[in-house]
């Protein structure tokens, strides 16, 4: 399966189609506890907090279209014990799933947290998101823990799966 993406860093002129993309995934209940469409406006804010050095924002372009995009995300409201850990989300427009995109770009990541400073890296995701959970193992990420129907989407109750990948630190 051969992707031709092209991945750089979002710009504000790109938040559109990230909230478009985001909001794709909120009518399968897979994703996110998001239960209505969310705003540019409303996310000006969370896009203002990821930073190229050490919280980046990727887009992923095919044929100049944005058809994804991945992020770190400062974990536990960046408190500074905590400053080796994010956490990372991914998300792909409804039409390119299953096409090996997030894998790819969850694993370019991975390949950079040792630049960006990250050591421990935090995926969430509910634990009926089969496709993910197996995306994660494969990444080697280690389950950590479970939170049992703690959210209600579309009127079942979710749990939710905490996944840990140990990176090793840059060297020098």
């Amino acid at each position: 399966m051969g992707l031709d993406l092209h991945v750089r860093d979002a710009t504000r002129a790109d938040l559109p189609a990230v909230v478009d993309i985001y909001n794709q995934s909120i009518p399968g209940g897979w994703s996110t506890a998001d239960t209505a469409p969310v705003s540019v406006e409303s996310r000006e804010g969370w896009f203002a907090q990821f930073d190229p050095a050490r919280r980046p924002l990727w887009v992923a372009e095919e044929d100049g279209r944005i058809i994804a995009w991945v992020g770190l995300t400062s974990f536990y409201a960046g408190r500074p014990a905590y400053a080796a850990t994010a956490e990372v989300s991914t998300y792909v427009a409804t039409a390119h799933h299953r096409r090996g995109v997030g894998l790819f770009l969850k694993r370019r990541m991975i390949e950079h947290c040792p630049r960006l400073g990250v050591t421990t890296l935090v995926s969430m995701h509910f634990d009926h998101n089969e496709a993910t959970r197996r995306m994660n193992a494969r990444l080697g990420f280690e389950p950590a823990g479970h939170l049992p129907e703690i959210a209600v989407v579309g009127g079942a109750r979710r749990g939710l799966l905490i996944s840990l990948l140990r990176i090793p630190p840059a060297e020098g």
